[in-house]
Parts: C-alpha cells; sequence; structure tokens
C-alpha cells in the first residue's frame, strides 16, 4: 500500500509539472524565444517596373526600370533592386545610362540613390565617358550627381582617380573633391 500510494504521488507530482511547464514557461528556467528587429514590411512589392518621370516643361526626364521594387509609403520611397536609369538632357542629345545592383528612390525630395557597382555612361562622338564608383545620388531636376565615395573617370583619352564628386551631366562637367590623379592618354 504504502508502495502504491508513492506512485500515485509521484504520477500527480509529475502530471502537475507538465501542466505548469506548459502555462508558466518561466517558471521552470524556459524563456521565450528572442525574437530578432523586425524589419519593416513593404506596403507593395512590384517586378519588372519601368517609371517615366517628366520635366516642368513636360520633356522626359528620365526612364527608370528594376528587376524587383517594394515600396514603403511611410517613408514614400521604393527600394529598387538593378536599377537602371537612361537620363535625358537636352533634346537630341544622347542620353546618360546609370546603373547599379540597388537603389533607393526618395520620392520626397526627387532624387535617386544608387548603390553597389554603380556606372555611369554616355556615347559620344568622341567615345563612351563613363562614371564608376560604390554609391551615387542623381537628382533628375538639376541632372546633377553627386557622391563622397571615391569615383573613376574613363574618357577616350583620359583616365582620372579622385574621391568626392559634383558633376552637370548636362553640361559634361565634374568636380572632384580630393586625391585626384588623372592618367591622359594622347590621340
Amino acid at each position: 500500500m504504502k508502495n502504491l500510494s508513492l506512485a500515485i504521488s509521484a504520477v500527480v507530482v509529475v502530471l502537475a509539472f507538465v501542466l505548469f511547464w506548459d502555462r508558466l514557461p518561466g517558471l521552470f528556467g524556459a524563456r521565450e524565444p528572442r525574437r530578432g528587429a523586425l524589419l519593416p514590411t513593404a506596403d507593395s512589392y512590384m517586378r519588372a517596373t519601368q517609371t517615366h518621370k517628366f520635366d516642368a516643361q513636360g520633356r522626359l526626364s528620365y526612364h527608370l526600370t528594376t528587376d524587383h521594387s517594394e515600396y514603403f509609403e511611410s517613408r514614400d520611397e521604393v527600394l529598387m533592386a538593378e536599377p537602371r536609369l537612361l537620363a535625358n538632357g537636352d533634346p537630341g542629345a544622347a542620353p546618360w545610362h546609370l546603373k547599379a545592383a540597388t537603389g533607393v528612390l526618395h520620392n520626397a525630395d526627387r532624387r535617386v540613390e544608387l548603390h553597389d557597382n554603380v556606372v555611369v555612361w554616355r556615347d559620344g562622338p568622341q567615345g563612351r565617358n563613363e562614371l564608376r564608383t560604390s554609391k551615387l545620388v542623381y537628382l533628375p531636376d538639376a541632372r546633377r550627381v553627386q557622391t563622397d565615395q571615391p569615383v573613376k573617370l574613363i574618357s577616350p583619352t583620359s583616365t582620372t582617380d579622385g574621391v568626392g564628386l559634383d558633376g552637370d551631366l548636362e553640361r559634361q562637367t565634374y568636380r572632384l573633391l580630393a586625391q585626384v590623379r588623372s592618367v591622359h592618354q594622347p590621340r
């Protein structure tokens, strides 16, 4: 009889332990799993997008295509994968091509940030003019590009390296801000 009451007591203790274990995880040392920082959820997701922006005169300012985009309404931003931008300047002039691995379109202040393997080029009568950097801001209303990162400017007759750039795509003038080195090759 003593063994039977001891067995029943043990079963009751085990059942109570299991019941409390399930109901009160902090009571016996088990804790809720930690949750990492939650990433913001996009308001919409798009694939193979095309965007046409026009200037105040009604001329096409730029044509932007992406492989994948995510729109965040609270920030009025579009995160882009593989953005490719065709920036028009003077009518009749060749457009500027801008491409990167990723980018952000800031609708509120009308700028496009390009990140990772940024290449900007234009084919002209003398050949291709190209700019390479890791990050670039394009201001479509002013047709300007800016960066504080290392840049490489490549033209048919020269290669120039520097850090930081303020450039006017329409006038084709570029101001390198620091550590400028250039190599010129006569034609």
